[in-house]
């Protein structure tokens, strides 16, 4: 008969260690915490790392005096579980994670805060080149970035499951928009909301459509001159939004264009209206390397070969206006073929990002 007793007493303690919990029906969510990267992160300055606090509120009940609580880690440092969210379409990409161990935490009682669960979180920012999550516009909400989760009364084989399940949640969060698929056990949630409007570093020309005019000049001139008509001009640059300490935040190139360059040699440029001058053409050069013809682009928007009339790192100093001075001439790429006539030709100014 006692024997008996004990046996049942033995399995009544089991069963309700068993059914122990503290989660209710539903995710209680903390007040989001907003974070703005604009002024964080740039090119020259590609990650942030900050250290914070959950905010968990409100209160729960457990039954049984001593409960356990795990978290995860939605912002995960796993690169294949990685969080990378694409501002403005994709335009600028940022990873997430949260890079600090959060161990589990045992409280005793049976009545309790939900601050008591509250725990520091280091969250990295990373610029990547490398796409993501597409955000529609300047602002992530993220519903969830590190929630709470009852794990007093799981079995053994549930507790060692349990962080590869959650890993498994973590995909189907990336691929369902910031989804998260809860379950009964999960009981506290930190939102967040992430703003990513970069106010970056900008080049504009000061003095566009200008025109140069050469001399006018004869053809026993033009042939007998090592740079006949040289005409010195100032291209004119103001830049904006640069760091605080007078730096760009990202790469800047200065290069010109034309579509009016000679075949096979693109220092050359040329007229091919029938009123132009045959076998003759224009160059350019800086003036502080007057004996190097400038190469330019045919395309606007790749440099190529082109030469660098002026390029910054990322980082390094930039003046907030500045001028290339620059020099053009006329320049006989045929003299058998040299006719009288005008010269009227065109190149384009153009400020890149690389």
């Amino acid at each position: 008969m006692n024997n008996r007793f004990a046996l049942f007493l033995i399995l009544a303690l089991f069963s309700g260690y068993c059914h122990a919990t503290c989660h209710g029906n539903s995710v209680s969510y903390a007040p989001p915490i907003t974070l703005d990267l604009s002024d964080k992160l740039t090119p020259a300055t590609p990650e942030w790392t900050t250290s914070l606090s959950t905010q968990y509120s409100g209160s729960f009940s457990c039954t049984t005096d001593s409960s356990k609580f795990g978290y995860t880690k939605i912002l995960n440092t796993d690169d294949s579980y990685e969080t990378i969210l694409g501002f403005n379409n994709g335009s600028y990409n940022i990873r997430a994670e949260i890079t600090n161990d959060i161990p589990n935490v045992t409280l005793k009682g049976y009545s309790h805060s939900a601050s008591e669960l509250n725990t520091p979180m280091t969250i990295r920012f990373t610029l990547v080149n490398k796409s993501g999550t597409a955000v529609a516009g300047d602002t992530a909400n993220l519903a969830d970035v590190l929630f709470v989760t009852d794990l007093s009364g799981m079995s053994f084989l549930e507790i060692i499951g349990w962080p590869l399940k959650q890993l498994f949640k973590i995909l189907q969060w990336l691929f369902s928009g910031f989804n998260w698929p809860y379950d009964v056990r999960d009981m506290f949630g930190q939102p967040m909301n992430i703003r990513y409007a970069p106010k970056l570093t900008t080049c504009a020309f000061t003095n566009p459509g200008m025109s140069v005019v050469l001399p006018t000049l004869g053809l026993n001139q033009v042939l007998g001159q090592q740079q006949p008509g040289y005409t010195p001009f100032t291209l004119n640059l103001r830049c904006d939004n640069r760091q605080s300490n007078a730096t760009a935040n990202r790469a800047i190139e200065v290069f010109l264009s034309s579509n009016t360059l000679l075949s096979g040699d693109a220092t050359v440029l040329t007229d091919a209206s029938p009123q132009a001058a045959k076998g003759l053409g224009l160059r350019l050069v800086t003036r502080d390397n007057p004996q190097k013809p400038v190469t330019l682009s045919s395309s606007g928007t790749v440099r190529g070969n082109a030469t660098a009339l002026f390029s910054v790192a990322a980082g390094a100093p930039l003046a907030a206006s500045f001028s290339i001075p620059m020099g053009v001439y006329y320049y006989t790429w045929d003299p058998h073929a040299l006719t009288q006539g005008t010269i009227n030709t065109t190149a384009t100014l153009n400020i890149i990002y690389p």
